[in-house]
């Protein structure tokens, strides 16, 4: 009798213990299943290097990719990407901006334009100074076509803004 109740004994620990790392692998994998897309969600978009003290914030819509690059009381970038995004900078517009520019950053055309805020249907989801506001903005088309596109805008107020967007925003590369 001693013999059987001894293999009973065991089968039961291994079974429990089975049943231990059964529960221990399903919370690991929930938990890594729920992190990895907050730990890549807070990568910044298309491989954008940040200056000191900028943040990244990213959100997503039905059809795009968007956030936001901010520094605690200064510049704000918004950004969007999408396949029906269209054009920020608008080439045909050229006479409305305070200047306009076009360049090819690492492959990959860039429009560059400084407006103020009448010269743009863009505004600023927190704006921080009375009209006329000055607006950057700066789009890379897409591979698709007229409407796909990366934009990213900014109301800047002094010339140090507009030098630290645009070392960050001209990192960006559309393939990643």
């Amino acid at each position: 009798m001693g013999e059987p109740l001894e293999r009973s004994v065991r089968r039961y620990l291994i079974e429990s213990e089975l049943a231990n790392m059964r529960r221990l692998f399903t919370v690991t994998a929930v938990a890594v299943i729920v992190a990895l897309p907050v730990i890549a969600f807070d990568q910044p978009y298309g491989g954008l290097r940040l200056l000191d003290g900028y943040r990244f914030e990213r959100s997503h819509t039905f059809d795009t990719i968007n956030g936001v690059i901010s520094k605690d009381g200064g510049l704000r970038i918004e950004f969007e990407s999408g396949v029906s995004e269209g054009y920020a900078v608008d080439p045909g517009k050229k006479s409305q901006y305070i200047w306009y520019r076009e360049q090819v950053v690492n492959g990959h055309k860039v429009m560059l334009a400084l407006t103020n805020s009448e010269g743009t249907p863009w505004r600023p989801e927190k704006e921080r100074n009375p009209k006329p506001r000055q607006i950057l903005m700066v789009t890379f088309p897409g591979r698709f076509g007229g409407l796909d596109a990366a934009n990213f805008s900014a109301e800047v107020l002094n010339q140090q803004e507009v030098v630290d967007m645009l070392l960050m925003v001209l990192t960006f590369d559309p393939n990643k």
